[in-house]
């Protein structure tokens, strides 16, 4: 297992040098304040946090620094949340204690209410990892923080444009906090982002790929909404030989010969079964193993895929990854499922063009009827540009419209919604329109008339009212953070 020793850890870090009377007040005004706003009634995922590090910005450093055998950090575009619970799982079925930011809350602040909720009074932590989801951008200044014993790289898609702008900014934070590894340290990369592949060159760290080596029936969805058309490198066209979606797959480049590395962990197996069951067959850097999944989606067996090899790198035994695996659940807000006497409830974030065609395909090709409910806001947390619906393939909804007998829309920008579907072709008398997402939310679960199923896409403020609209009805534990 690649090991980071707890005291280079701690000589990387800060928290060795900060006097526990300095970090005390900080964990007492987030626990208060936490206590607090759950007695309110509210989740209190962020401000604790934030009133933390406004008293010691170095809280996080110091924590993170107290686990037995060290941090992991996931990020990406598209996946983080799933692919750290998927991690945390794999973790404790193998007999490990984990520490993961499990709200989704994935800035500086989220992690550091994460550790905070886990740290006694005293500011001690007692586990054996903390894997944190990290916002992109948060990332360089995050892996200073915390000195991960790994990062596991998901992808690079546009997202949040008004934060981000394109991919290339995107990838520089990435391939900055990639750069701020400590030597020993290891990365778990996807092979089939160029994106990513490009970036890989701290000689000083252990690298691990994962990708697909499997045949998929074609469908108009794999060639859409790609972000890279070029090579990274010299900006000639890219080739591909296989394109799982968007710009993932098997690519050279005709003019430079930069190409797609041979994974070290390869899915060469994917069957689809019943009760929405995968088998998949993984090459675990010469380790086969076999295993059922209920998570559907390329996008999640990709996840999976980041998962499995990750925990190859820390050396888990097979059988702890199978089982994980096998029993592994979608995580908050992500494929979740529900279920009432009258009607079965699937929600879906969505908030790039790459992943709501991932979620389209799906919903598509899952050939049920659903009633469809799209929730869209523009809150800070969710980006202020919501161009990127433009981007989005709602034009293949079309031809299957018989699968939709009422459409619901709604949140802040359900207007604009109204129009996107307009121009896909859809009859503005087939679309119901309220800003109000509860009241929507509460139609389209009274409209069971018309159908039994209830498919909800909605973007990240929007799943997190409609999450806690689920939980009043006692539908499953929920997460949310205070905007």
């Amino acid at each position: 297992m690649i090991k980071n020793s707890r005291a280079a850890n701690k000589a990387g870090g800060h928290h060795s040098r900060l006097p526990v009377t300095n970090i005390l007040p900080g964990i007492w005004a987030a626990k208060t304040l936490s206590l607090t706003t759950r007695i309110l009634g509210h989740g209190g995922t962020t401000l604790p946090g934030r009133v933390a590090l406004s008293l010691n910005p170095r809280i996080v450093s110091y924590l993170a620094g107290q686990t037995a055998y060290g941090n992991l950090i996931v990020s990406g575009t598209n996946g983080k949340t799933t692919t750290s619970s998927l991690i945390t799982s794999i973790l404790q079925e193998a007999g490990k204690s984990c520490i993961h930011n499990q709200s989704g809350s994935n800035m500086s602040w989220g992690i550091a209410s994460a550790l905070i909720s886990n740290a006694t009074l005293r500011g001690l932590i007692s586990a054996d990892y903390a894997i944190l989801e990290v916002d992109e951008g948060a990332l360089p200044a995050v892996t200073l923080e915390t000195t991960p014993l790994g990062i596991v790289l998901t992808n690079i898609f546009r997202d949040q444009l008004d934060r981000y702008g394109e991919v290339d900014k995107v990838q520089q934070s990435i391939k900055k906090g990639l750069d701020s590894l400590s030597p020993g340290s290891f990365s778990v990369i996807n092979a089939d982002d160029p994106t990513l592949t490009a970036i890989v060159n701290n000689q000083d760290i252990t690298t691990f790929t994962y990708g697909l080596e499997i045949n998929l029936p074609d469908d108009d969805f794999q060639d859409s909404s790609r972000d890279l058309k070029t090579c990274p490198l010299c900006k000639e066209k890219l080739a591909y030989a296989k394109i799982y979606f968007a710009h993932l797959g098997h690519y050279q480049c005709p003019a430079c010969q930069y190409k797609r590395p041979d994974p070290d962990v390869k899915l060469t197996g994917y069957q689809p079964g019943p009760g929405n069951k995968i088998s998949l067959e993984i090459d675990l850097a010469g380790e086969l193993i076999s295993l059922n999944t209920p998570l559907p989606g390329i996008y999640n067996i990709y996840n999976l895929m980041a998962a499995a090899t990750c925990a190859k790198a820390l050396e888990v035994p097979g059988k702890n990854i199978v089982s994980a695996l096998g029993k592994a659940v979608p995580a908050f807000g992500r494929m979740e499922f529900f279920k009432t006497a009258e009607m079965n409830i699937t929600m879906a974030l969505i908030k790039n063009p790459v992943g709501a065609n991932e979620v389209l395909r799906t919903l598509i090709t899952g050939k049920e009827e659903n009633i469809l409910l799209v929730a869209i806001n523009d809150k800070i947390a969710d980006g202020r540009d919501i161009s990127w619906l433009w981007d989005v393939d709602f034009e293949k909804l079309l031809s299957v419209q018989e699968l939709f007998p009422a459409i619901y829309l709604t949140g802040l920008r359900a207007q604009e919604m109204a129009v996107r579907l307009k121009y896909a072709g859809f009859s503005q008398e087939k679309l119901n329109v309220d800003k109000d997402t509860g009241r929507a939310f509460e139609q389209a679960i009274n409209s069971h008339g018309s159908g039994k199923n209830l498919f909800i896409m909605p973007n990240y403020t929007a799943m997190l009212e409609i999450r806690r609209m689920l939980n009043n009805m006692g539908l499953g534990k929920a997460y949310w953070e205070e905007q």
